[in-house]
């Protein structure tokens, strides 16, 4: 049997065999979103010319993935305080790409610096993404019983 074929906003076919079944989720160090802003903090205190921006953007980019920790564990008591720490995740990530954006227009004469912001900016929208769609699904399950 063959699987209907679809395009992505980018153009990007997909079909059954592109996705893959993920592992259960044991505990928050398992989750995608948790380990990318992790990798994406390491790689922000990594660049160079970040030098007067340096100590905030550090800090907002490490307190990312510690949120995305902390509302998993509370997503077992209290639904309402995970589900405003994920909030809080997000507006975070809305600081950082307007901080990189900021830099991005400063770094003018730099094109590969450019080009690494704009990479940087944009892992970070998916990662709000993720986000949204982790809170969603959270929803979904742990959000019954506020709704009694």
């Amino acid at each position: 049997m063959e699987y209907k074929k679809y395009n992505n906003f980018r153009g990007t076919e997909y079909n059954r065999n592109n996705f893959r079944v993920r592992s259960p989720v044991k505990t928050f160090r398992d989750l995608e979103v948790y380990q990318t802003t992790i990798k994406l903090s390491n790689i922000l205190l990594g660049l160079n010319f970040l030098d007067e921006e340096k100590n905030e953007i550090k800090k907002i980019s490490e307190d990312i993935p510690r949120l995305i920790a902390e509302s998993y564990g509370n997503k077992f008591d209290s639904f309402e305080i995970a589900e405003k720490k994920l909030d809080e995740s997000i507006t975070l990530i809305t600081n950082i790409i307007t901080k990189l954006d900021i830099l991005k227009e400063k770094s003018f004469e730099l094109k590969d610096e450019k080009a690494l912001l704009d990479n940087l900016i944009t892992k970070y929208g998916y990662q709000k993404m993720r986000i949204l769609n982790l809170k969603r699904a959270w929803k979904r399950v742990f959000g019954k019983e506020v709704e009694k």
